[in-house]
């Protein structure tokens, strides 16, 4: 595998823009982060068993290299719709993590053994996009200021000033971490822990020149952490690459999940499935087909979410490899029309403590405690309707009503860019249970459900979803 060609580096830009379109990347985020991981798979090549493993799905890896900067966002691209959630966020790692040291440490583990899990079990370009994920955690902690625990003006110029076009790690020979997952996880490890002290000292050598303004010093002691990165991340991709050669045997599940319509951009959004009370979980292709491979025997639970329709929960089999029947399930439409995935709070799958899709915001100066929901592409002159069904309230007392426990406002936004600031509708109480919401340039044309309350959404609140105006 050689340096870009200049048709690969076409193919980035184009895959890169509509990312920029739909989410502006946080002001203090790495810039070179495509460029570091375009110099590890340099430094794979072709016949490492990782490309062997992602096929065509590989040459992906310098665009989900940004997957964790781009939490809570729904990626729209050409090719491809997806919450970049749905591989940051699964049974044990429930919240958003901070990317510097040393709060960013808490990712290696989880994350390494997810992005294996999914090599093993997923397809190509689901488990490329949990490889993204991990990228850039690992990139973030090469990052001098993010090993150095810097904040602020500092920490932006310090890890932007680098020229991205000298990174190349041309010649470094990719090394295993280990051949066991035990010995891999360790060496792993060991590997960021040289890292972070290896940025950390770029940053103290550099941080006088950032903040004198001297950016002509500041470059090649940042190129030097980049291309340190560089050779972590070429280790560690092939690390995972030989660990796959080691895959278990087990079954296979294979699917198709009919697909709702009428949803604008939502249409092209492929249905969720888990394996409940697993770690297991992927996301269905452009058709509705999804499959899991080397899946342990055994009776689960498969839980299906997508919008437009109501969650799917069966018990299905899966047997050993090579028994007469492979486990098929088929899933019809059952659409409700709306674009929440889970607009009755029925699937906890990532955990027990909250609804997949919905964010608990704890009460501080600035907002009151409640619950956010995923942010929703609307269609632009498009009317929709919010419609709310509340529990009903218990008598108390004489047969008064109980005092209201919550509300509800729809947050608008123009883009996803994380510091714009929201347009903030009107609060929905009781009994008032539908809103119209018009999107427009000067609302915005994406939505989000904000659920006021100091109790679990599900417990005041029967469904909660929005309709296009045409449907019933």
């Amino acid at each position: 595998m050689t340096r870009w060609s200049s048709n690969l580096r076409l193919q980035f830009l184009l895959a890169i823009i509509p990312i920029l379109g739909v989410f502006a990347l946080p002001a203090r985020a790495w810039g070179p982060h495509p460029e570091i991981t375009q110099a590890a798979l340099d430094a794979l090549g072709s016949n490492d068993a990782l490309a062997a493993r992602l096929g065509a799905a590989v040459h992906k890896l310098p665009v989900y290299c940004w997957m964790a900067d781009q939490r809570q966002t729904l990626i729209i691209r050409a090719d491809e719709t997806f919450y970049a959630d749905d591989y940051l966020l699964f049974p044990g790692v429930s919240r958003h993590t901070d990317h510097l040291c040393p709060d960013v440490k808490r990712t290696y583990v989880p994350h390494f053994r997810r992005a294996l899990q999914a090599l093993r079990t997923e397809t190509p370009v689901n488990a490329a996009r949990w490889i993204g994920s991990l990228t850039h955690f690992v990139e973030d902690t090469g990052s001098p200021p993010h090993a150095a625990e810097i904040r602020g003006d500092v920490h932006s110029k310090m890890e932007n000033w680098v020229d991205a076009k000298k990174i190349s790690i041309a010649g470094y020979v990719p090394q295993s971490f280990g051949d066991t997952e035990a010995a891999a996880e360790a060496g792993f490890l060991k590997r960021m822990d040289g890292l972070i002290e290896f940025s950390k000292a770029r940053a103290a050598r550099c941080r006088a020149d950032v903040e004198a303004g001297n950016r002509a010093a500041v470059e090649p002691v940042v190129l030097e952490s980049a291309l340190e990165t560089s050779r972590v991340l070429a280790d560690l991709l092939h690390t995972l690459g030989v660990l796959t050669r080691a895959t278990s045997a087990g079954g296979e599940l294979r699917g198709h999940v009919a697909h709702a319509s009428g949803l604008g951009k939502l249409d092209k959004l492929p249905a969720k499935i888990v394996l409940l009370d697993t770690l297991y979980s992927t996301l269905a292709d452009s058709d509705g087909r999804f499959s899991f491979e080397h899946i342990p025997p055994g009776k689960y639970r498969l839980a299906c979410i997508t919008p437009g329709a109501r969650i799917d929960t069966r018990e299905i089999s899966v047997n050993a490899l090579g028994a007469a029947e492979s486990a098929i399930v088929e899933i019809p439409a059952t659409h409700s029309g709306g674009l929440v995935r889970d607009p009755g709070f029925k699937l906890s799958w990532i955990s027990q403590e909250s609804p997949d899709g919905w964010y608990a915001i704890p009460r501080s100066s600035k907002n009151a405690a409640g619950w956010q929901g995923e942010w929703l592409p609307l269609e632009r002159g498009q009317e929709y309707r919010l419609v709310i069904r509340w529990k009903q309230i218990p008598s108390v007392g004489s047969g008064a009503a109980a005092p209201v426990e919550g509300d509800v406002f729809v947050r608008m936004k123009k883009d996803l860019n994380p510091v714009l600031p929201p347009a903030i509708g009107p609060a929905i109480t009781r009994p008032l249970e539908e809103q119209k919401i018009v999107a427009t340039p000067e609302k915005g044309t994406w939505a989000q459900i904000f659920i006021r309350t100091p109790r679990k959404p599900g417990e005041i609140i029967e469904s909660i979803d929005l309709l296009p105006a045409t449907s019933k």
